[in-house]
């Protein structure tokens, strides 16, 4: 099938910004309207003039909607974060340990992560004696993404969220979603085992009941009464095969 050509309608949106020190700087193209084949190789010109000494940078940048989707600068390409997944459990209970998790994989470079309960940012623990961090009870990783909660207490319900960011494009957020932390129902553990031992404790005065009345002795002596007459059968049954 013949190569299609695309025409590269977002380089229409590729823009060349130079940041410098001072004014001065002049920035032209040879083609403002590039057209490529798919999957060769496409050239982009950009020309610039500016005074000895100055301080020069050049970024290449896709911006589409609005928004840039990738700088190219120094042989290397930075991409704004995507949309983070977050797992946060629906419940849990006091004193358990509880683990949330942030990733997106698409950011260049890797993106850190900050985590929001009720929309307030969590503090980091600095082990510096902070008494603002002093009585915090999670560990929040924001090279990983992971906030861990070593005993959650009925303190930690609440809506949590994450934001992605590596300083390339805007900072992406994941949904909010709600933990809810409950007491262990120790009432209804202890109830649970009462009823057990109470049917275990039924079932051994059952099989001791049957013992009493001989249940399991008459069906001894039916199973041994049935046993003595069938070899009785086969011994007459012998007997008169040999004569």
């Amino acid at each position: 099938m013949a190569s299609r050509r695309l025409r590269l309608l977002l380089l229409g949106y590729l823009g060349v910004f130079c940041y410098h020190k001072v004014t001065g700087i002049a920035i032209e193209t040879d083609n403002k309207n590039v057209k490529a084949e798919e999957f060769k190789e496409a050239i982009l010109s950009c020309k610039h003039k500016f005074s000895k000494g100055m301080s020069l940078r050049i970024e290449w940048k896709k911006i589409q909607s609005q928004e840039v989707s990738f700088v190219y600068y120094n042989g290397e390409f930075t991409v704004p974060p995507t949309t983070p997944i977050c797992v946060v459990p629906n419940s849990a209970m006091t004193g358990t340990v509880v683990e949330l998790s942030c990733k997106e994989a698409e950011g260049s470079p890797p993106s850190e992560y900050q985590w929001y309960k009720n929309g307030v940012a969590l503090l980091e623990k600095t082990g510096t004696g902070s008494a603002r961090t002093a009585n915090i009870t999670y560990t929040m990783n924001k090279k990983s993404g992971t906030l861990i909660f070593n005993t959650v207490s009925k303190n930690d319900t609440g809506e949590y969220f994450c934001v992605a960011s590596n300083g390339i494009g805007l900072p992406q957020k994941c949904s909010m979603k709600r933990m809810q932390v409950d007491d262990l129902n120790v009432s209804g553990i202890i109830a649970a085992v009462v009823i057990v031992a109470l049917v275990m404790a039924l079932c051994g005065l059952g099989v001791l009941y049957a013992q009493k009345k001989g249940y399991f002795t008459k069906e001894s002596s039916s199973q041994k009464s049935n046993s003595q007459s069938t070899s009785e059968k086969d011994f007459k049954h012998t007997k008169s095969f040999v004569i």
